[in-house]
Parts: C-alpha cells; structure tokens; sequence
C-alpha cells in the first residue's frame, strides 16, 4: 500500500518526475519556485532553510504549516550542529550580492544556504553568478573567492562560542565565582541545556577561564582603558597606595591612579616575601616604576597613609620629582585626629562607659533579644580599625536611649538571673543617668565637625579644594561650642591645630587658592596661603622665573574679576559649577593658570579608594579559595575593579566633584525625643539606684506607681522569644576595648 504523502505537498504542484525512478519535479504554489526532490525539500523551500540544494521562499511561511515547519528545522539543526540564529544571517548576507532568482529546471542552485529568523520571517535573496555544485558542498562567491558554507558556519560557530565564553568570564569576574564551578555537574547540566536551543556545548572550560581567558579578558580591559589614559594629560592623575594584609596573612600593596573621570586599578604589589622588609626605600622603587609608566607630566600628588616609611618614601619621591609632590591621606591623618581627641581623660571615660553598655548587651544573646523587642534599631559595635568609631558607637547610642532605658526597667530584665551582678547593676544605672545621657550629646555634638569633615574627605571625586576651607570651619565651630567648658575645648582645639598643622601641605593651600568660591579679601591677606602658593609654584617651574611671574599676574586678574572671571554669569556660576568645570569655562583669560588649576583642582585628597578596593579583594580570596596566588588575585582584581569603572561611563563620565550646597558640618542629626513625664519616672527610678534611703509610706507608694506605669509602657512594646538557655558564664570577662584585627596607623 502506497504511504500518504505529507501535508506540505498541498503547497506546490507536482509536475511528474524524470523518468523511472527519477526525482519529483514541482512547483512552488505560493512563489512559483520549480524545484525537485521530496518533502524534506519542500519543507526547506517553505521554511527558507538553506544548504540542501533548494532556494528559498519569497513569501510568508504557511500559518498552517509553521509550527511543524519550526519543529522540523530544529531537528535538522540539532543533526547538523549548527545554530543559525540572526547574527550568523547578517554575517552570511553582508558578503551575497543581492537581486538573485534561480531556475531548478535549468539545472542551477542558489550560490549561498540562506539561514533566516522563522520568528520575523525576513525574507532574503540570494544573487550572483549560479554555478552547479556537488549535493553538500554549496559555495558561496565573495569578494576573497569560494568560500564553502560549511568553513563558514564554523567559522562563525567559533565565534560565537568565543563571544559567549567571554561573557561567562565577565559573569564570573563581576560576581566573584570561583573558577571550579565549571567543574560541577550542575554547571555542565545547565550549559546542555541551553545547547538544546541550538548547538551543543559544555560552556568554556576550567583551565580556560582561570588561565587564557582570563588573561584575554584582561588585555581587553586594558585597551578599554587606553582613552581615560589619555584624558590624564589635562586633569593630571593621583597616584595613591596602600597596604594590606589578607586571611593568609600576606602582605598586599595596591597601586591605584586617581582622575577626576575616575580611579582606575593599576597593579599590586606582593610583599609576602619572606625576609622583606617594607622600607621606605623598597614602596619608592615600585611607586617610581609606576610614575615612569604613567608619565612624570601626567602625576600631581602621590597619596599614601601616615606610616614612617611611607613619610620616608614622600621625601624620596619629591627629591628625585619635584615636580610631584607626597600628601598624606586626609581621611587617616582626620581619624587619627579624632583618635587623640578620644584619649583625653574625660572623653576616654564617657567613652568607656559607652562601651561597657553596647557590650554587655552584644555579648549576651538574651538581653540582645529583649533589647530588639523595643527598638527598631541595633546598637553598632564596630571595630577600632573603622574610622570614627567612636562618634558612630555614641550616636547610636543617642538614638536607641530611650530603648534602653525601656529595657533596663523591664519586667524581662527583672526576670533575667544577671540582673543583678555588678556589670549589669552598673548598665542599669548609666542607662538611666540623666547626666551621661547629657555629657554624650554634647561630646556628639563637639565631634561632629570632625566626623562631618571625614565623610568629606572620604568621597571620591575631586574633594583637594575643600580641605583647607572645611579644617578652618572646623576650628571656628570648636571656637563657638558652648555645649561643654573652655578649658575643655581647648584641649580639643590644640590637638586640632596640632594634627592639621603636620597633615597639611602646599597643595593644599594651592587647591584653595585657586577655587573660585573662596575668593574673599581674607584670603588674599593670609601669610599662610601666600607661602603654600610660592612653594607649589617653584615645585612646578624651579628654573622657569617668566612662567611664575605670568602665572602671579593671572592670579591677580582672577582674584580682581577681570577678563572673563568678571563675567556676570561667571560670578553667579561659582557657587553653582563644580570648580573644575567652572575653571573650563571661565578660564580662558588666564590659560597657563588655566591649566594649573585643572589639574590641581581636579585631584583627591585621600586614599580611601584603596580602602574599598580590599573589599574587592575580600569577594576572591575567601576561607574557600584561600589558595589563589597573589598573581592571579591581582588580574581578577584588575578585571573586576575596572569592568566596573568602564559599566560607569569611565573616561566618558562627567567629572567626580563633589556639591558643597547641602554640606553643614555643624549640622547634627535629630535624635528622638523622650516624653517628659517618662523622663520623670526614669530619673526618680535612677535617685533610688544611686541613693538608697529609708522611705516613708508615701514615697514607697509614688516608687510602687511609677514601676507600675514604667511596666505599662514597656509591656505595649512586642517582645522576641525568650531563651530557654541560661546566660553565658558571668566570670566570662568583657572586652574593655572593641574587637579589632589591624592596629590603626600611626604618624611618623
């Protein structure tokens, strides 16, 4: 019995076949294409699947027909191997001169397999000289010569498969993802499915992605880098390093470059050799290579932290480039500031008390819990080695008060077995201390200036043209502080003076200078400005006298309003555009002094962008991956810092300054208000603690009320889930001093 044709025949016209046994000619119904062969043919014609010797069909593919069409094209591609998506179409199309029509009668072929989008249904025609070929081996006529449609389809495979292991390696780049994952079998289960949609592949190997491909990503980043380099010659750069030690406890220095388009991750530097000794000299050697390669034109300031040897290593640097001057970083000299403020006698005992609060309630999970019941807030408990520590623990002691002093008079702390040991006695009492209460608001209320101005300097962006103006408002704030007593203050202020005479540098006073929202007669009259100018300028131009006294007479143009500074929109601008910006508008009167603040104006002031480069570090090198090299840590660092730099638009981006508008250094954060009927209470439950006496049947009726109404209150509150376990050993001893890792730095 003969077998029934498909249903894709209803769609051309048989037109009989070629003798006895011969293949079946027909004809297109819908185009009008003759062509031979069976329904595989016709199906291909339909479906305008090319490289089995039949042309394409001009019109829409058969809505009737399309869903069995999709299948069967898969099915062909799965046998064949090959993934024809749009992509491969535009590559095959761009070389296949168009206006093409073929004649199977003739006996001629379309010269080109033409693999098309079925979801669109673009239709492309083949054209060109046709030319008879074997069943299998179609060519294609290009501009080169024959090119095979097989070589081809490889050709574009491998591209493709080269494309998409590139984007797995910037998966795994971006994320931190260990290179082993493309080891498990989950990995390769899902890499075969995704091959279902297409061509077959397990996705790049291990070895690839942590060794060619890693190092083909690199390279690729560093050309991507090559036109931020360049905006290097105008704004000048900021060298900046920075030490640390990772989990293996080896040494790592970063070498960062600072532009006002961005910070840019150079290298780093291994320092885990054993028997090194990190002087001054050995940092100078790797930070001299580094200015070579970026160019001594390009370098402003180097900035390292306040270690001796990075002191050691500024006055070589500046000896062997005086065009290049060492700062130390502004955001370590400021903690290390507020750290000396923290060690005079009656700041060090408000402190510790704070400290002996947050920890007997960190260190025991029970009273953690019931402190959570009454506050939406947790207390922070940071380590020495994050800056302003101090200032954080108090402030947030400040807001959570009245959480604690609910917690403190609880029917829950009564119930706790510890309540009444010394430690917590102790805690009890200072909870509901009115006066300590009052000397932490006024210490927060003196540190916060300090703290104001380390935020400040801890910004990325162009920030050096603040720091002269903010440290001088910051001695005017200590100066107006009423909150504690004069001699107080003024152990504050010299230890300001103090550290803010070391840290500051001529660039400084030049960065102000040159920024155009403190031009006042003050500034022109300050001794202190007019040497930081003289000084910077005999750096820049040492044996050049005409370039100093042109750059003197465009000082005074700027400084008087003449030329284009006098503009009425420039000295409305001033308080609106960022310096740097302002200075490319409005300059041009003064182009050498132009170019001098540019490049000045443009820089950082700290090395903080090292800080949270060892973050990036911490995503890679975990307790799991422990056993990458240094080298290798430090391409994917590489990688992963400046992928992020260019997804945020890199040398393209706007320039990073930083709106002074809404800055109020002064300006301390509302803190929540306590009732004061409840402050009552409290302060009535605080004279019992602290001075007990014997008390008459009235007063022990008024104590009886107020624990009642204080319990009222606090009840209302939603309270956690009380441990079943006892508290932790009471002999256990508390840390005087909050955990830390690291040592801060020191100043030489």
């Amino acid at each position: 019995m003969p077998r029934a044709k498909q249903g894709c025949w209803q769609y051309v016209t048989s037109q009989g076949k070629f003798g006895t046994g011969g293949s079946e000619r027909w004809t297109c119904n819908l185009c009008g294409y003759k062509g031979t062969g069976g329904a595989d043919r016709i199906k291909a014609h339909l479906a305008r699947f090319g490289g089995i010797g039949v042309g394409p069909c001009s019109k829409p593919m058969p809505e009737k027909m399309k869903e069995e069409l999709l299948e069967w094209v898969a099915a062909r591609e799965m046998r064949r191997g090959v993934r024809a998506s749009t992509e491969t179409l535009s590559s095959a199309q761009s070389s296949i001169p168009p206006g093409h029509s073929s004649h199977a009668s003739q006996g001629e072929f379309p010269s080109a397999p033409l693999v098309e989008d079925l979801e669109t249904e673009e239709v492309a025609h083949a054209s060109g000289q046709q030319q008879k070929r074997p069943r299998e081996s179609q060519s294609i006529a290009t501009g080169r010569g024959s090119l095979h449609a097989s070589s081809i389809r490889a050709s574009l495979q491998k591209q493709g498969k080269q494309e998409a292991t590139q984007g797995i390696m910037r998966l795994f780049i971006k994320c931190g993802l260990s290179f082993n994952v493309v080891r498990t079998p989950a990995w390769k289960e899902a890499m075969k499915m995704v091959s279902r949609l297409g061509i077959e592949w397990e996705g790049p190997s291990y070895e690839e992605l942590r060794g060619s491909e890693l190092r083909r990503t690199k390279e690729i980043v560093q050309k991507q880098l090559e036109p931020m380099a360049d905006t290097w010659k105008k704004y000048g750069c900021t060298l900046m390093c920075d030490g640390w030690t990772d989990i293996r406890k080896r040494n790592v220095y970063n070498i960062l470059v600072h532009c006002c388009k961005g910070t840019m991750f150079l290298r780093a530097i291994d320092a885990s050799t054993p028997g090194l000794s990190i002087t001054g000299e050995y940092i100078f050697g790797h930070i001299r290579q580094a200015v070579l390669e970026i160019g001594v034109q390009n370098v402003v300031q180097v900035i390292t932290d306040n270690g001796s040897n990075c002191v050691s290593m500024g006055r070589m640097l500046e000896q062997e480039f005086p065009s290049i001057v060492w700062t130390p970083c502004a955001a370590h000299s400021i903690d290390l500031l507020i750290e000396d403020v923290g060690k005079v006698p009656w700041i060090h005992d408000i402190f510790s008390t704070c400290q002996r609060v947050v920890t007997l309630f960190t260190k025991r999970p029970k009273l953690l819990s019931i402190f959570r019941s009454y506050s939406d807030l947790e207390l922070l408990r940071p380590a020495k080695t994050r800056f302003a520590y101090m200032c954080i623990v108090m402030e947030r002691l400040l807001r959570v008060r009245q959480s604690l002093m609910q917690t403190v008079v609880s029917q829950e702390w009564l119930a706790w077995s510890g309540h009444t040991c010394s430690k917590a006695e102790s805690v009890r009492i200072t909870c509901l201390s009115d006066s300590f209460w009052r000397e932490v608001e006024a210490l927060v209320g003196v540190m916060q200036p300090l703290y104001s101005m380390l935020r400040i300097v801890d910004m990325e962006g162009s920030t050096i043209g603040l720091v002269y103006e903010y440290m001088d408002r910051v001695g005017e704030s200590l100066g107006r502080c009423t909150s504690i007593s004069s001699d107080r203050l003024d152990e504050i202020r010299s230890i300001w003076r103090d550290r803010w005479g070391w840290f500051h540098r001529p660039i400084h006073g030049m960065a102000h200078i040159l920024h155009p929202l403190w031009r006042t007669e003050r500034q022109m009259l300050d001794h202190e400005l007019d040497s930081a100018w003289t000084s910077y300028i005999c750096r820049l131009y040492p044996d050049d006298i005409d370039m100093r006294l042109t750059l003197e007479d465009q000082l005074l143009l700027f400084r008087n309003y003449g030329g284009s500074f006098g503009k009425d929109t420039a000295m409305l601008r001033s308080s609106q555009l960022s310096p740097v910006s302002w200075w490319e508008k409005y300059g041009l009167s003064a182009p050498e002094l132009r170019s001098v603040a540019i490049r000045v104006l443009s820089q950082d002031c700290s090395a903080s962008p090292c800080e949270r480069n060892w973050s990036t570090w911490a995503l890679f090198h975990t307790k799991k991956r422990n056993r990458l090299s240094t080298a290798q840590l430090e391409r994917l660092v590489y990688c992963h810092c400046n992928l992020r730099l260019l997804e945020s638009g890199g040398h393209t981006a706007d320039v990073r300054q930083v709106n002074i508008d809404h800055i109020d250094i002064e300006k301390v954060h509302e803190m929540p208000t306590i009732p004061s009927e409840e402050l009552d209470l409290y302060s009535m439950l605080y004279q019992e603690l602290t001075e007990p006496q014997h008390q008459t049947r009235s007063q022990r009726r008024t104590r009886s009320r107020a624990v009642a109404f204080a319990g009222a209150s606090t009840s209302s509150a939603p309270h956690g889930r009380e441990d079943e376990d006892e508290d932790e050993d009471e002999d256990e001893p508390d840390e005087d001093e909050f955990s830390s890792d690291t040592e801060s730095d020191s100043d030489d």
